[in-house]
């Protein structure tokens, strides 16, 4: 079987993108993220407690999809820390396979509102005794309001030897509400002064909900999940005039 693939042009497949492409000016980003900032101020003034104060920054990679978070989290007894972080959806036109998978990274923002989402963890610091590492297990909540981008290849004609040609095809579904919950086994080690890396790995599960007509799965059925995973590396900056013991 011979298969063909025949690039479109973005507009073809999507009508509206030129009127979305507008939302992406900056001042509708900045009110896109009013609503979260706020969300996630509050969340920092519950954390305000005398506790050892972080600020981190970092990337995450999901069932989902790519991300960056900004961070907060204090840690109180040296044993328990609570955090929570700003998370910034990436978009990325290239699928990471063609098995016609209708989640897996497949979240893609189209409004300025779906780049934002806002993340909690909580991690219980094992193995204290060890003064410039610091592994930890771990519990991370997700969640973002965003659209999927799926590509298809489908029958388009045939050839003059009678074979199959296929035509790719990219559609837009949702916008979904994607939350993501793993948890897992993580570490921070020291740099310098107060500066320390931190990385995390951890399974869980990713649930997507969400009505759309186009898509036999969500014209009736609200829920729909699969097995998800974290993988999360970053940088951070310790305030408290004090290490954790």
């Amino acid at each position: 079987m011979i298969t063909a693939k025949e690039d479109l042009e973005f507009g073809e497949f999507s009508p509206n993108l030129l009127i979305q492409l507008r939302g992406f000016a900056p001042q509708l980003i900045f009110k896109s993220m009013k609503k979260y900032t706020l969300i996630f101020l509050e969340m920092i003034l519950l954390l305000q407690v005398k506790a050892q104060t972080e600020l981190f920054t970092g990337f995450n990679s999901t069932m989902a999809g790519r991300s960056m978070t900004i961070g907060f989290s204090n840690t109180k007894d040296t044993k328990h820390e609570i955090g929570t972080a700003l998370r910034i959806n990436i978009n990325k036109l290239a699928h990471n396979d063609d098995q016609n998978k209708s989640y897996y990274k497949r979240l893609y923002a189209t409004k300025p509102i779906h780049f934002f989402g806002l993340q909690g963890f909580y991690h219980k610091k094992i193995l204290n005794k060890w003064e410039h590492l610091k592994p930890f297990l771990f519990y991370d909540l997700q969640a973002t309001y965003s659209t999927s981008r799926n590509r298809m290849l489908l029958p388009y004609t045939y050839d003059a030897n009678g074979e199959v040609l296929y035509k790719e095809y990219i559609e837009i579904f949702g916008p979904y509400t994607w939350v993501e919950q793993n948890i897992g086994i993580g570490f921070k080690a020291d740099l310098f002064g107060n500066w320390f890396i931190l990385q995390k790995l951890g399974f869980g599960t990713s649930f997507v909900l969400g009505y759309d007509k186009k898509r036999l799965d969500k014209y009736f059925n609200w829920f729909a999940w699969e097995f998800g995973y974290l993988f999360n590396v970053g940088i951070g900056y310790r305030f408290a005039n004090h290490k954790n013991k």
